[in-house]
């Protein structure tokens, strides 16, 4: 194997492709990064077994040849490196000289025989989507996955589409569910689990990116195409619960207060949060305020009353402070509305202008 590729192509490819490799005492090769030049490109390929990447970039290809490096030494030496824009890749007595116009050195390597092939899925579930509306769906609803591996199925963004048109992405860890829905989407697929580790390896490679990505799936496996890069992961197995089923459908208390505001005064409560995160809440339908209140022993008290339009009972309740505040970001509106189902009964937080995102916390039994 001989080419010249840039450097900066090189450099993107190996950092995505080093954060899927693993140290396997097993299958040491995996730990490796695939390099493998044929024609006029050259493709990195690694995998850890649960999640791969296939990535190509352009290079002048002076003679074909495959490769194994180990992916840690690779990424942190072009991190290092700097000067000539262009890098020489060339294998020698099965190892890699890497030469710039003021650097050269030698890569241990390993034969790429053991190396195993990706599990590249056919065109029969195969739908198109924009790459914005794709990350945006994960992000709005990844944080509220169970961080436990006991129940997988929960531990993954649920994925499915209806005859609504519209596709939907949901995320429970049984005190808190997020659901966020994408309008205009006309394919109609039963519902996949995407697991929470390859829901966060999915931002980080996609999230930025412009156009529309191929999302190609079966009942275990899922690859995700953009342009000259290849992602591929392993489906969760399991069933989702009906979620549905646990909404509320009758409210007492409808509170509207501007998200900013409520963000700030969250902030600023939390530094007073005692170690359960209580956050005591209290609607009063007279006042035209809503108030939140944390105490701790230690640093002290906070009260903070928000201007509200109020409708309804008055209520008092207490919710985990972290539960609360890590939706708000992710509702794209001035305003929210906090939904009250009644004292030790849950909360339901949507946008007051829009209607694609609804939340569901449990309350704190205190």
């Amino acid at each position: 194997m001989k080419l010249i590729c840039l450097k900066k192509d090189l450099k993107e490819a190996v950092f995505i492709c080093d954060r899927i490799s693993s140290k396997n005492l097993n299958l040491p090769i995996l730990s490796n990064i695939l390099l493998d030049a044929d024609g006029k490109d050259l493709k990195l390929t690694s995998t850890n077994l649960e999640l791969g990447a296939e990535i190509i970039i352009p290079a002048k290809i002076k003679k074909n040849g495959k490769i194994t490096i180990p992916a840690n030494i690779f990424n942190s030496f072009l991190s290092n490196i700097s000067g000539s824009d262009q890098i020489n890749l060339e294998v020698q007595n099965n190892n890699l000289i890497i030469s710039t116009n003021n650097n050269s050195t030698l890569i241990k390597s390993q034969p790429a025989d053991d190396f195993p092939n990706l599990p590249k899925l056919k065109q029969d579930n195969k739908f198109t989507l924009l790459v914005f509306d794709f990350i945006s769906g994960l992000k709005t609803v990844f944080y509220s996955c169970a961080i436990s591996s006991i129940k997988p199925e929960i531990s993954s963004v649920y994925m499915y589409s209806n005859k609504a048109e519209m596709l939907t992405f949901t995320a429970t860890d049984s005190f808190r569910l997020a659901e966020k829905k994408i309008n205009h989407f006309f394919l109609e697929f039963g519902p996949i689990l995407i697991p929470f580790k390859t829901v966060v390896e999915i931002i980080r490679i996609f999230e930025g990116e412009e156009g529309k990505l191929d999302i190609l799936f079966n009942k275990n496996q899922i690859n995700i195409i953009k342009d000259n890069i290849l992602f591929v992961s392993r489906l969760t197995d399991g069933i989702f619960p009906d979620y549905n089923q646990i909404i509320p459908k009758k409210f007492i208390a409808d509170v509207i207060i501007n998200k900013e505001v409520f963000i700030n005064s969250l902030k600023i409560s939390g530094l007073f949060s005692g170690k359960l995160n209580e956050l005591n809440m209290a609607v009063n339908s007279g006042d035209g305020f809503f108030t939140i209140k944390t105490s701790n022993n230690e640093s002290g008290e906070n009260i903070a009353k928000i201007p509200a339009k109020i409708t309804g009972e008055s209520v008092k309740i207490t919710f985990n402070h972290k539960y609360i505040y890590d939706c708000l970001p992710n509702i794209n509106s001035e305003e929210i509305i906090l939904r009250f189902s009644g004292e030790g009964k849950p909360l339901l937080i949507t946008g007051a202008q829009d209607n694609t995102f609804q939340y569901l916390v449990m309350p704190m039994s205190v």
